[in-house]
């Protein structure tokens, strides 16, 4: 009996334990986490790209699409981040170590120069680049003074150390080679004209990137004709010269053997523009328009004047000064503006130009200093001449400044070719009266009156920005 009551007893455990064990494996599930991840730390290369979804391997009972992420990764700076995955109620945190441990890339390239340049790393790399910041040296400096050929070896490390070594030869020889200057044909100048003599005129060396370029035109008299000579000298780093005699031609202007006034009017056409014209008319007198395009109701006053044997000239077509020297872009768009309306008028394009302020105004450089040096230059290389004056009448101190006062400035000059300044505007009707007698008294000390072409006598001022 007693042994069978131990059997019995025996049974019922046995029978009790196969109950609780799936008990016990359902309690242990209950308490496992359902996001199962690759890594608990990753590491990720600096620039790279990085998605924490590809950290998931499993989710029980799940699927990665409901598995949410918290913290950012910044891919651009090297460091530790931390980001949260969030599914249900269960999170798990992973680091993510951002480190660049790629060595940069460099691309090298041999070198050939003179004994005179200064041998700087820059002048063999080819391409550098790295995720990091990168700086680029010698890996073995030395002097480098010898004509002959030297290995060299360049060495590249970004800001984590990581480090690139390539090798390249430096080629040193003596440079006995002069520059080239170019540019410097022979020309033809009419008396009394003006050329920028420095205008077409190159120099170049097969080592100095920027040899120099002098000039002397001291002996080149323009208002003698005959046969002068413009000097060049270039030099380069290595000391070697060239110089080249540039032939200039100077032929005879009959306008210099004559006593000549240029009667020039700016800023028209106006309400003056007629009446200055039926005096240009009645003495038998041709003079030069510098005109604009603010007056476009005027615009019959161009064609009047052009055809009756007037020269139209390009004054600007806005006469705003701001907007004129705001750059050189700036001003040659306006003269091709001023340009187009003259040519649409008179079907002639013009050449000749006077510049707003002219040559000498210290206006322009408010806007953009130094463009007058660049103007005065730029308009001879494409074909225009530009008109300054040697006479002013003093009529834009105001509007209706007294004409004895307009008389009085007009005649005061003393030489062979005059280029009086006078204005065309609605407010001077003072020049018109002050203009019969301008041109009397010329006319009395045996002056001729002409229009201006490109080949007339040109005052230039001294450019003053």
């Amino acid at each position: 009996m007693k042994r069978l009551r131990r059997r019995r007893r025996l049974l019922i455990a046995a029978m009790l334990a196969v109950l609780l064990l799936p008990a016990g494996g359902i309690l242990l599930f209950l308490n496992m986490h359902p996001l199962f991840l690759k890594q608990d730390v990753i590491e990720q290369e600096l620039q790279g790209s990085f998605d924490p979804a590809e950290n998931i391997r499993y989710v029980f009972g799940g699927n990665p699409e409901q598995v949410r992420t918290e913290g950012d990764v910044d891919l651009s700076k090297p460091g530790d981040y931390t980001i949260k995955y969030l599914y249900k109620h269960y999170s798990r945190k992973v680091t993510v170590q951002v480190r660049d441990t790629v060595p940069p890339e460099l691309e090298v390239h041999p070198y050939t120069t003179d004994l005179a340049e200064e041998i700087t790393v820059d002048k063999f790399v080819e391409k550098v680049s790295d995720a990091s910041e990168v700086s680029v040296d010698f890996q073995d400096p030395e002097e480098w003074n010898e004509a002959k050929e030297y290995k060299v070896c360049i060495k590249a490390i970004d800001s984590e150390g990581n480090k690139t070594v390539k090798e390249t030869t430096l080629t040193r020889i003596k440079d006995e080679t002069g520059p080239v200057i170019s540019g410097t044909d022979e020309i033809e100048v009419l008396q009394g004209g003006w050329v920028d003599f420095l205008a077409g005129v190159t120099v170049s060396d097969d080592m100095d990137p920027n040899p120099s370029l002098d000039m002397d035109d001291t002996k080149a008299d323009l208002n003698t004709p005959g046969v002068c000579y413009v000097v060049y000298t270039a030099k380069d780093r290595s000391g070697n010269v060239t110089e080249v005699e540039r032939k200039v031609t100077v032929k005879e202007n009959e306008e210099m053997n004559e006593k000549t006034v240029y009667l020039t009017f700016d800023d028209g056409p106006s309400l003056n523009t007629g009446k200055i014209l039926d005096i240009l008319r009645e003495y038998n007198v041709r003079a030069t328009f510098f005109v604009t395009g603010n007056n476009r109701e005027h615009d019959d006053m161009i064609k009047r004047a052009y055809d009756e044997g007037h020269s139209i000239g390009l004054h600007t077509y806005t006469h705003d000064y701001s907007e004129v020297y705001a750059s050189k872009e700036a001003y040659f768009s306006d003269l091709q503006k001023i340009s187009d309306l003259v040519e649409s008028i008179t079907g002639e394009k013009s050449r000749l130009i006077r510049f707003p302020g002219g040559s000498s105004n210290t206006v322009s450089a408010k806007y953009t200093p130094g463009i007058m040096t660049e103007l005065t230059r730029e308009v001879l290389e494409k074909g225009y001449q530009y008109f300054d004056w040697n006479c002013d009448s003093t009529d834009a101190e105001g509007n209706n400044v007294p004409a004895e006062k307009i008389v009085k400035n007009a005649v005061s000059a003393d030489s062979k070719h005059i280029n009086i300044l006078m204005h065309d505007t609605d407010a001077k009707n003072t020049t018109v009266e002050a203009l019969p007698k301008i041109i009397e008294y010329y006319r009395e000390q045996g002056y001729s009156f002409k229009a201006l072409t490109t080949e007339s006598f040109a005052p230039h001022h001294h450019v003053n920005n």
